[in-house]
């Protein structure tokens, strides 16, 4: 990779030298960075593109966020598709529907913009820079609607070029370049990671990490999971969290539990690795650990209180869901109705009173079951595992009562099983018809 990237400088370098020829102020930014796109979507010479698209992508670092929202503007006004021409040649597919139209409808879609997007990945540095360049897209959507179709045309590309054929996978460990690390800590997105030491246990014989990386992007992990070796399906988050909990010998263990997966680039917001992660991550195991033969996650619920605010879940739900233990509940906490018990005394909940583990429980698997965004549960860790063909296996009353498990989701997690017998099935069905796979044992119990 690196004698790559020094042939496109060397390039590059030939380029700047043919422009400064042609135009000594050129590097003097008496240009405009929309006239820098400009020369660049006309030229035709390949080391002064290359020039071109470095001096674009050196001046977008260097703008103010105002500079930043200008520019997405001008992409969005002036670099648009030409929409009367794609709509001509679209009908003309349905009367000459042969390569050569087809041919011309492409090209008319991927004009403009697409072509200057793929124009700037030519410098070395040019794939990262375009996922930087999305991340500070993606902060200006909400407030300017007109920018959706050039990250609808970033997001494409992006797509294709983190593709799963480009992606490498590896297992990351305490002899992993210090770099690597400390992005972990930066990116973990679930669990934090306190400090080095947390990191090395979290690193130990009895656990694992595993990360897809980009060739462009070599020392940036794009996704990562870790994992837990146990010797059964764990109900609680706070063993692998705990830095002074004794280690285990991991070739006594029967189960991998997934406690964290963690996606590190938000340029990338949108497109899937972690179901392509999963799986790799399975085969890996299975085949360097053949005794490990269940596969489990240990997940958070992170909508729940947040359905519950926006009353998705109504207090007629929630007492049904108390039964008989209605008026036991409301006169154990002292309260007229069930909201408020979640809502304001969620940390006061006894982990010793069974009414209350079983109340808490069933809201979990309501929620996860009952809500929907459209067609699929609103949960979207739910979303994930179970459109990759997991099942609801347990809900954990009391799994995570640290401050910000509480506040999502009163302390509940969920173990979403991996059977590999029944995953492909269980994908199927989800995706056909949204049905959601629940262990029998958990329908008995909670039904």
């Amino acid at each position: 990779m690196k004698w790559i990237n020094r042939l496109i400088d060397s390039v590059a370098t030939r380029g700047r030298e043919l422009l400064h020829a042609e135009d000594p102020s050129r590097f003097d930014m008496a240009y405009s960075l929309q006239e820098d796109c400009s020369a660049l979507l006309n030229q035709r010479g390949d080391a002064v593109a290359l020039a071109i698209a470095q001096q674009i992508l050196d001046r977008y670092i260097r703008l103010t966020t105002e500079e930043k929202l200008s520019f997405f503007q001008y992409l969005a006004r002036d670099l648009s598709p030409d929409y009367q021409a794609l709509g001509k040649h679209a009908q003309a597919m349905d009367t000459q529907p042969d390569a050569h139209t087809y041919r011309r409808l492409l090209a008319s879609l991927r004009q403009g913009r697409w072509t200057l997007f793929e124009l700037l990945n030519i410098p070395g540095v040019g794939t990262q820079a375009l996922v930087r360049m999305r991340e500070d897209l993606l902060d200006h959507l909400a407030d300017n609607p007109e920018l959706k179709a050039v990250d609808l045309d970033l997001q494409t590309i992006l797509e294709a070029w983190f593709n799963r054929g480009f992606l490498e996978f590896r297992e990351i460990n305490w002899h992993t370049p210090a770099d690597v690390l400390e992005k972990l800590i930066r990116y973990e997105a679930v669990h934090e990671i306190q400090n080095w030491q947390d990191l090395k246990r979290r690193l130990a014989s009895d656990r694992a990490c595993f990360a897809f990386f980009h060739p462009a992007l070599p020392d940036e992990p794009l996704i990562f999971v870790q994992v837990g070796y146990t010797d059964a399906v764990s109900t609680a988050i706070d063993p692998f969290l705990d830095q002074d909990q004794p280690e285990v010998d991991a070739d006594q263990a029967n189960t991998a539990i997934f406690y964290s997966i963690s996606n590190c680039q938000k340029g990338l917001r949108g497109i899937s690795f972690g179901n392509f992660l999963i799986k790799q991550v399975v085969q890996h195991i299975q085949q360097n650990h053949p005794h490990i033969t269940q596969f489990s996650t240990l997940s958070p619920i992170p909508g729940l209180s947040r359905a519950l605010n926006s009353e998705k879940l109504d207090e007629t739900r929630l007492e049904q869901l108390a039964g008989n233990q209605l008026g036991e509940l409301k006169e154990r906490y002292q309260v007229s109705s069930l909201r408020d018990l979640l809502q304001h005394k969620a940390d006061k909940l006894s982990v010793d009173h069974a009414p209350t583990v079983l109340f808490i429980e069933k809201l979990g698997l309501a929620y996860l079951t009952e809500i929907k965004r459209e067609s699929e549960p609103y949960d979207p860790v739910a979303r994930f595992h179970l459109s990759n063909g997991a099942s609801i296996f347990r809900i954990n009353a009391f799994a995570n009562c640290r401050p910000y498990g509480l506040k999502s989701s009163y302390g509940l997690m969920v173990n979403y099983l991996y059977d590999l017998g029944r995953v492909e099935q269980n994908h199927e069905q989800f995706k056909r018809d949204g049905t959601i796979d629940v262990h029998r044992a958990m329908r008995k119990k909670l039904g």
